[in-house]
Formats: structure tokens, C-alpha cells, sequence
């Protein structure tokens, strides 16, 4: 008889992050049994608390009492510690990485324990990573100085040399940082006994440093990010206008300000757009992102709305007319990109016409095309093109619903179960 298997994650309903939200649609969709650790107070980066969603009976939570992820640790090996012959299979879930640093703890204590481990993302080499701490920091000290020194505003030599000091401080703890995830990844992936990645580009890109690629393929599991037929409403509400809403995470590197230059441009050639459309964005967006809405009068068409719970995002994107999905542009740093998003599996579901921003060649491009979806690239004259096709010709596009099948969350998680069942 199988025995329950344990499963650490920082995230996990009812504290309903994007990582949580891929943990529970696998687990709740697979014949196992699950003891998940988790945590129900810190709900940061998250869709907020809460206690809607419906857990099924294979699946266990065990709360920690800690608040941070340092105690998390802690209470984590103590619980394995004290109920470590109940497991044989332990599945950590990344990120937080912590997770991953608790599986290293875990097969210290127990050897012979199956561990698999989840990577959302790579730790180690992460190219979003990698750009953001490259981002050139306006408010730095030394750029400061170089903005005085162009206005002929002069600052003290001293000071202009504590700030280049300064500076190479943070280049070289940044270097450390680096260094440290990369020595990190190569424990997790070398101690533990099988791998899951969401898609094979990121497979190839996370393994692509190794001298032991082929030995460490072998140990690798494919599962897409999913989505969960049972958690969608069917509305037969028609829009007066047509409606356009992103649901997720946004910032200064994975931005849409090329879509907001491109409704910048339609508004002023066709002011009466704001009649025909409308554009929601729930979730983050930059203070940059939202100045630029203010600055040039397009809040008529851009509406940016208060964060929902996960159940009510699936509403929205079911009453929607299309959904954009927004990838990075780390062009610069990857020729190809290797982020999947969670979400765009839950557009998927929604079975409504996606249009995506993102780079040509990657992942995200891929699940696009071969669902049908609009695929433009990081390019504000053709996404304006396309907008002024759909709004204003009623160009259409055709999703597929036999190719979306594949991330269904029942589909996967029979998958994993065929996984587990050969462990």
C-alpha cells in the first residue's frame, strides 16, 4: 500500500499564490495521497488569502507556526524529524527556494527517501534575475551625480568617490548572489532523485551548464502548468464594448508600456475609442506604468483594478472578450524565453481569444501559437496594427479547443500519477 506522500510548500491554499495554485491543481487532480507543510499567515505575492477554493479529501495540511521562512525551515525538519517513517516520497515546490533547502535537510536525515524536486523557475542563471540587477538604478548616488554634472550642479569629490565605492560594494554582493544560487541549484539537482520542470526550454536552458546532462535528464519530469476545468463559471453576458483585462503580476521588466504607447497613438487618431473598448489590468502594476496612464489622460481606457481572489480572476477572464498575457523582454540577456507562465495555462481555460506580448522564440510563444492565439512580439507599431485590426476591422482569432487539453489539470496530473506509480 502506498503511503501518503509529504509535500513541503510555502504557498498553498488558502494562502493562494501562483506556485500554491500549480501545487493544488496537480494535487487535487492526482489518486495520491498528500500531507502538505505549509503555512497559512504570510500571504506576500500572493492573490490574497482565502478559503474559497475546495480541497478534496487525499489532501492534508499541516500548518506551521512560523512567520518567516527562516522558522519555516526550522519547524519543517523538526515535523520530518518526528514523523519520518511516514514518508517515502517527499516533493518539495520552488520558489521560494526554501522549500528546496528543506528537501537538502530532508535527505540528509533520510537517505533513501524519494525526493522530487519543483523548479517554478531556474534559481540559478535566472535571466529575470539577471536583468533586474542590471537595471540601471535612478535614484543611485552616482547617477545623481552624473544628472548634477550635466545640469553643471557640482558635487564634493569625497562624495562623488564614497557613492563609486558604494556602487562596486553592490556589484560584488551581487556577484556572491550569483554565485550562491548556483552552487545551491547544483545541490538540489544533483541530491535529488527526480526533477520537474514546467516545459522543456526550461529543462534545456537550467541544465544547459551541466557536465552530466545526460545523467541528470534522465531524472527529469515534464508537467505543464495547469488549469482546472471545475473552478470556471459559464457566463452568457455580452459586452457593450469589447473587453481587454491582463490578471497578474507586472513591473518595470515585465511591463506594458508598449501596449499603453500603442493605445496612446489609436486614442489620438480615434478619440472615440474609449466608446468601442476598454482595457482592465488587475493585479501589480509599476508606479511607472500607472504615471504614464495619468500623464497622458488614458484612464477612460485603461482602468487599473484592485487585486481579486483567485476564484473571482477566473470569473473576470470568463467575461472577458480577450486576455493579454505580458512576458519580460530579456532579449538581451536570452535568445529565447523560458518563462511559463501559471496564467497563461488559466487563460487557457477560460477558452477565450488571448493575445500575447512576448519574445518570438520561447515557451510562451509556442503554447500561443499552437492554441491559436495572437503571438506579436515586443513591438509597439505591431501591437498597434493588431489593436487596430481587432478594434476597429473585428479580426478575429481561433482558439483551439483540442490543443489546450494537454494543460488540463486532470490530463497532468493523470501524468504524474503514471510517474509516481513507476517510483
Amino acid at each position: 500500500m502506498t503511503k501518503r506522500i509529504l509535500v513541503i510548500s510555502w504557498y498553498f491554499p488558502p494562502i493562494n499564490s501562483s506556485e500554491g495554485l500549480v501545487t493544488y491543481k496537480l494535487l487535487n487532480n492526482s489518486k495520491y495521497n498528500y500531507d502538505v507543510y505549509t503555512q497559512n499567515t504570510n500571504n506576500s505575492w500572493t492573490y490574497k488569502k482565502s478559503e474559497d477554493i475546495k480541497i478534496n479529501s487525499n489532501i492534508e495540511r499541516v500548518y506551521s507556526p512560523a512567520k518567516s521562512l527562516g522558522e519555516f525551515k526550522v519547524e519543517a525538519v523538526k515535523y520530518f524529524e518526528k514523523n519520518k517513517n511516514k514518508y517515502d516520497i517527499v516533493m518539495t515546490r520552488s520558489m521560494p527556494e526554501v522549500d528546496h533547502e528543506i528537501g537538502l535537510e530532508i535527505k540528509n536525515i533520510k537517505p533513501n527517501i524519494i525526493w522530487i524536486a519543483s523548479f517554478g523557475d531556474p534559481i540559478a542563471h535566472n535571466p529575470f534575475t539577471i536583468k533586474s540587477i542590471n537595471v540601471k538604478n535612478p535614484y543611485s548616488l552616482k547617477n545623481r551625480y552624473e544628472h548634477h554634472m550635466g545640469l553643471k550642479e557640482m558635487l564634493s569629490p569625497k562624495r562623488f568617490l564614497k557613492s563609486l565605492l558604494f556602487d562596486n560594494n553592490i556589484k560584488r554582493n551581487k556577484k556572491l548572489f550569483l554565485d550562491k544560487n548556483i552552487d545551491f541549484q547544483e545541490s538540489v539537482i544533483n541530491l535529488c532523485d527526480y526533477v520537474i520542470y514546467n516545459s522543456p526550454n526550461q529543462k534545456d536552458y537550467m541544465l544547459s551548464t551541466y557536465i552530466n546532462k545526460e545523467e541528470l535528464d534522465k531524472k527529469s519530469i515534464i508537467l505543464p502548468h495547469s488549469y482546472d476545468e471545475k473552478l470556471y463559471h459559464k457566463f452568457n453576458n455580452k459586452n457593450e464594448k469589447k473587453v481587454f483585462t491582463y490578471i497578474g503580476h507586472l513591473d518595470t521588466i515585465r511591463t506594458p508600456i508598449l501596449l499603453f504607447e500603442a493605445l496612446k497613438e489609436l486614442q489620438e487618431e480615434f478619440p472615440e475609442i474609449s466608446n468601442l473598448v476598454e482595457f482592465n489590468f488587475y493585479g501589480n502594476l509599476s508606479a511607472a506604468d500607472k504615471l504614464y496612464l495619468v500623464d497622458n489622460y488614458m484612464l477612460d481606457l485603461v482602468h487599473v483594478k484592485k487585486s481579486v481572489t483567485y476564484l473571482e480572476s477566473l470569473d473576470i477572464m470568463s467575461k472577458s472578450d480577450w486576455l493579454i498575457h505580458v512576458d519580460a523582454n530579456i532579449s538581451d540577456i536570452v535568445p529565447s524565453n523560458i518563462f511559463f507562465a501559471a496564467k497563461l495555462a488559466d487563460y487557457l481555460g477560460a477558452s477565450k481569444k488571448i493575445m500575447g506580448i512576448t519574445m518570438l522564440d520561447g515557451i510562451s510563444a509556442d503554447i500561443l501559437r499552437e492554441n491559436g492565439a495572437l503571438v506579436m512580439s515586443h513591438s509597439k507599431d505591431e501591437i498597434k496594427n493588431y489593436l487596430y485590426l481587432i478594434i476597429f476591422e473585428n479580426y478575429e482569432v481561433k482558439m483551439s479547443s483540442e490543443a489546450r487539453k494537454k494543460y488540463s489539470a486532470t490530463k497532468v496530473a493523470q501524468d504524474f500519477d503514471e510517474i509516481i506509480k513507476k517510483i
